[in-house]
């Protein structure tokens, strides 16, 4: 009986913390911030975005980021899945590295498939300021040349 009460207060109390930002999550506002991304027209599965703030980074400052699915689309979290970004204007920087090990759960990255220039904020051609005026799902075209 004690085994079966200890189980349902388990299971009772998980899902009350699910999907809340952490306590010492700054209480700063976040925006949802969307899109999709693809390479010479055609949406790229697995591709990292991060967004770089052009105030500059600090070190212990949480980066945005996403991570795009089969179709291209991604959707940017900072403190949970999916929450967006705080204010601020950001370089998004875009990475596709291979994975040795796909279906692993500590991935094992190969060689990076997109130019350079997209992991290096200054270069990337991509510029967001997040607000709550952004409405928009953003459209990152990359080229491989």
């Amino acid at each position: 009986m004690k085994f079966q009460l200890l189980i349902l207060t388990l299971l009772l109390g998980f899902p009350a913390g699910c999907g809340k930002p952490p306590a010492d999550a700054p209480s700063v506002p976040i925006h949802p911030v969307s899109g999709i991304v693809t390479l010479d027209g055609k949406p790229i599965e697995g591709a990292r975005l991060a967004l770089i703030s052009l105030q500059g980074q600090q070190p212990g400052d949480i980066t945005p980021n996403g991570i795009s699915d089969a179709e291209g689309k991604f959707q940017i979290s900072t403190y949970s899945v999916a929450d967006g970004a705080p204010d601020g204007a950001y370089a998004i920087t875009v990475s596709w590295p291979e994975i040795r090990n796909a279906g692993s759960s500590e991935p094992d990255y190969g060689r990076e498939r997109l130019p350079k220039r997209y992991q290096i904020p200054e270069q990337s051609g991509f510029v967001v300021t997040v607000s709550e005026d952004l409405q928009d799902a953003l459209t990152l075209e990359l080229k491989s040349k």
